[in-house]
């Protein structure tokens, strides 16, 4: 949990070094998401895509060009430092410091102040991306360069 609060929040506020540690929390307690902090971090998802992609066949009269619908399976880190070549953290960082703390403390029961507003956070994205699932959740937060959401309550 540390290295996912590292490298998703590792300049951010302790405040969001806490509700990206609460997301991954709340994540493994989810039927819909792996049971436990490991399988959470490491998740993939597959997307599907269909595509059109073309292709040269023969005929006994030549080659002739056709076009065929294709499905482009592509598997999808859903924390994005997972599927990125990250540089090595140096013991001595002080973020990363920080990142051990707050992860050990949020395992210990702590951050009170944080629970109640994060408790049904599951998302996040940063604030320069425009994700197309963000129109579909309700959001809880913005603490620093991320926006934090729940699902919406029907």
């Amino acid at each position: 949990m540390a290295k996912n609060i590292f490298y998703e929040a590792a300049s951010e506020p302790e405040e969001g070094k806490v509700a990206v540690g609460l997301v991954t929390l709340n994540r493994a307690q989810d039927e819909r998401f792996p049971n436990s902090i490991c399988g959470v971090v490491n998740q993939r998802t597959v997307l599907e895509r269909v595509r059109t992609v073309s292709k040269k066949v023969k005929t006994i009269f030549g080659t002739k060009e056709e076009k065929e619908q294709v499905v482009v399976k592509t598997a999808v880190c859903q924390f994005s430092w997972k599927c990125e070549g990250n540089k090595k953290i140096r013991s001595n960082d002080e973020r990363w410091e920080e990142s051990q703390r707050v992860a050990r403390e949020l395992l210990e029961g702590g951050y009170d102040q944080y629970r109640a507003k994060y408790q049904n956070a599951m998302y996040f994205h940063a604030t320069h991306v425009k994700p197309s699932w963000a129109v579909q959740k309700k959001r809880v937060s913005r603490v620093g360069n991320h926006i934090f959401y729940a699902e919406k309550k029907i």
